[in-house]
């Protein structure tokens, strides 16, 4: 009876272990671990409407996930965007709460982004989606997939020394580290920088030439005239028979004539008719293809349209209670000027002051 007891008790302690060990495990999540995705050479900078700009992409199942880098004179844009290869369309990737951990070059946190954390309305490790930064140095408008920093002359000339450019972001929780190979990007943003070429020098007329005087012309020799030739008989006409396509064709695809008699030019007039009408049949397929194309099309643009206009409507309202928060100031900064008309009387607009 007591062997019996000590097995039950040892067995009971083996289950005990087990579970606190399968608990231990549980805590170890690997959806946790962070991402890396490095976009190199393979990936080349370009020039476009005075910004330097390189992408990177990433597929996610069925979609492709984009990153954007677009930098300017005046600030750095990190667009994240889906099934966007150009970059140009806002809001293409919707994110609930997208967060930046890091910006870093040469893994050195940069200046104006540690200045960013620091100086938020709530100051922590991470820039969180719409979180409010003294002058708006930085903007994480993550609904949309958008973060930009404001640049000044020091930080753009540390970007153009750098070897590489670093994002640490969350966009669903976990951090995923994007990093930039920065080779090529400091000759584009020198001739973006660089200053405009002074205005060319008047131009002088020069003073017109004296007039020459004409020589006297020199009387031409008389021509013999041509002796008028000799008319040849014309040939005896040859009746000609012509192909036709189908009456429903005929329209596009012309008569083809061809001497009666020449059963060679025949055939070739009929091969022509067939050719044509087979070309056209392909042209009237292709046609209703395109139209069906064309209706479904519309039917998701409009669905498109509805979904973009309660999302604008969401940004709209998102946006103006934070230019609410300035006008009290009596100021209004840049991303206010399309709601002016709604500003109380008195508010400036302070855009580029």
């Amino acid at each position: 009876m007591c062997g019996l007891t000590r097995k039950l008790i040892g067995s009971g302690i083996a289950v005990v272990f087990m579970l606190l060990s399968a608990n231990s495990i549980a805590e170890i999540n690997p959806f946790k671990k962070s991402k890396n995705y490095n976009f190199g050479n393979e990936a080349r900078w370009y020039e476009k409407s005075g910004t330097a700009m390189k992408s990177g992409s990433v597929r996610d199942g069925s979609d492709t996930n984009y990153y954007h880098l677009n930098i300017s004179k005046s600030r750095i844009l990190l667009r994240l965007a889906k099934n966007d290869p150009s970059g140009e369309l806002k809001n293409t990737r919707l994110l609930d709460a997208l967060a930046i951990s890091d910006v870093l070059v040469d893994g050195t946190t940069l200046p104006v982004f540690d200045w960013c954390l620091r100086n938020q309305q709530e100051p922590g490790r991470k820039l969180k989606q719409n979180s409010v930064v003294a002058n708006d140095i930085c903007v994480n408008a993550g609904s949309g997939g958008d973060f930009v920093i404001s640049l000044d002359d020091k930080t753009r000339n540390s970007l153009m020394k750098a070897s590489e450019l670093e994002f640490v972001v969350e966009p669903y929780g976990r951090p995923v580290r994007l990093t930039y190979d920065m080779q090529g990007f400091a000759p584009i943003m020198a001739e973006i920088t660089r200053p405009a070429p002074p205005p060319p020098p008047p131009v002088v007329k020069a003073k017109p030439a004296p007039a020459v005087q004409a020589k006297p012309a020199v009387k031409a020799k008389p021509v013999a005239p041509k002796p008028k030739p000799v008319a040849k008989p014309k040939p005896a006409p040859v009746k000609m028979c012509f192909a036709r396509a189908a009456a429903e064709y005929r329209k596009v695809v012309k008569q083809v004539a061809y001497p009666c008699e020449d059963s060679t030019k025949k055939s070739e007039a009929e091969e022509k008719i067939s050719a044509g009408v087979a070309k056209e049949k392909q042209r009237l397929a292709a046609q209703k293809a395109a139209e069906l194309e064309q209706q479904m099309t519309k039917k998701k643009s409009k669905q498109t349209d509805k979904r973009q206009q309660e999302w604008d409507k969401k940004q709209d309202a998102l946006w103006l209670s934070r230019c609410k928060r300035h006008w009290e100031k009596g100021r209004s900064p840049c991303y206010c000027e399309k709601y002016m008309d709604q500003a109380p009387p008195g508010v400036e607009n302070t855009c580029g002051s």
